[in-house]
């Protein structure tokens, strides 16, 4: 459960949309709230954000310190019928947004950290990237972002069962998400039944160029890696149902869908199947391949309005797959876990 939740502000309205929904998990979890705002020195801030250092007249930061930490406190305050018989802390730190608050974030021994995007898509997300997906990239601990754009009140007040929505690509990687997406079902819902939609987009390669003459094999290879797919989510599906015996109501559904655009697919299906929220696994790695063939996570960040839970696998994971099934006669499918 969650126990220790960090919610980064900023300073903006758009930001403190997190602490609602970070209000309802502390309650559930009976945990406490570190309302986190970084300063950032001048000479971190340059024209791509990392200019060399031309120093900063001490008064001026110390300034801002104090404007940070009373504006902290003044937040509690504002907040304070949702945050009733929560315990609250605040801290401010001075750096590079991302970075120093996932450093806040392992020194306050966090479990979760609940943030809220800007929403950018296209050149402007490319250049600068976000200080959500730098975050959830590299986090240790999960990370629930809503949307400056989504519902006014997300995951508040739910009168219906809690729907989320679990992208999985049949690697253990995928699955890792799965413990702490019952946990969180639990703490946003603790009573009455919720659902778990589980989704499995099959990516099979087009066949063109010089193998255009095989194109009557495409059905064949359609048939059996969404046979092999039902198989994989089917022990998926009776192992959750072993796990939440007795500890929720829980419906799980599947589906499968064949299509080159994995992260579109997943949102729109999210969106059809009214889900509350999208849940996924990220291995947060970057360089080249990222740049060139872009992120699955990244790509259902920017585009959708749903909130979106990040789990970052911390310890090496001994992958299995749905080729590991003994229906599984031919090579293995890509798996595009990897770029999430």
């Amino acid at each position: 459960m969650f126990q220790r939740i960090i919610v980064p502000l900023d300073g903006s309205s758009r930001a403190e949309r997190a602490i609602p929904v970070a209000a309802n998990l502390a309650r559930a979890s009976q945990g406490s709230i570190v309302f986190l705002r970084v300063v950032i020195p001048a000479h971190s801030i340059g024209f791509y954000g990392a200019e060399p250092a031309v120093g900063i007249v001490p008064t001026t930061l110390e300034t801002n310190i104090a404007e940070a930490d009373g504006y902290l406190t003044s937040v509690a305050t504002i907040f304070r019928d949702y945050l009733k018989d929560i315990q609250i802390e605040t801290e401010v730190e001075t750096g590079a947004a991302a970075s120093t608050i996932l450093s806040a974030a392992r020194w306050e021994h966090g479990d979760l950290i609940v943030l809220c995007s800007h929403g950018d898509t296209g050149l402007k997300r490319w250049l600068f990237n976000s200080i959500a997906l730098q975050t959830a990239r590299k986090s240790p601990m999960p990370v629930l972002i809503v949307n400056e754009h989504g519902e006014a009140h997300p995951l508040e007040n739910l009168t219906h069962p809690l729907n989320i929505m679990v992208p999985l690509d049949g690697s253990t990687l995928a699955e890792t998400v799965l413990t702490s997406v019952m946990q969180l079902m639990t703490a946003l819902k603790p009573t009455g039944q919720n659902r778990l939609h589980l989704l499995r987009v099959v990516d099979i390669p087009v066949v063109n160029g010089s193998m255009r003459g095989h194109a009557q094999l495409d059905p064949i290879i359609r048939e059996k890696a969404c046979t092999r797919a039902k198989a994989y989510l089917d022990t998926i599906v009776k192992r959750l149902q072993e796990e939440a015996q007795g500890k929720t109501q829980l419906e799980i559904t599947t589906s499968i869908t064949v299509s080159p655009d994995v992260a579109g697919t997943i949102i729109r299906r999210a969106e059809e199947s009214q889900c509350d929220m999208i849940a996924i696994a990220t291995h947060g790695r970057g360089g080249l391949m990222r740049m060139l063939m872009g992120s699955v996570t990244e790509r259902i960040l920017g585009y959708t309005r749903l909130p979106l839970f990040i789990v970052r696998p911390q310890e090496p994971i001994v992958e299995h797959s749905e080729a590991a099934d003994p229906m599984a006669d031919e090579q293995e499918l890509p798996s595009w876990v990897g770029l999430l």
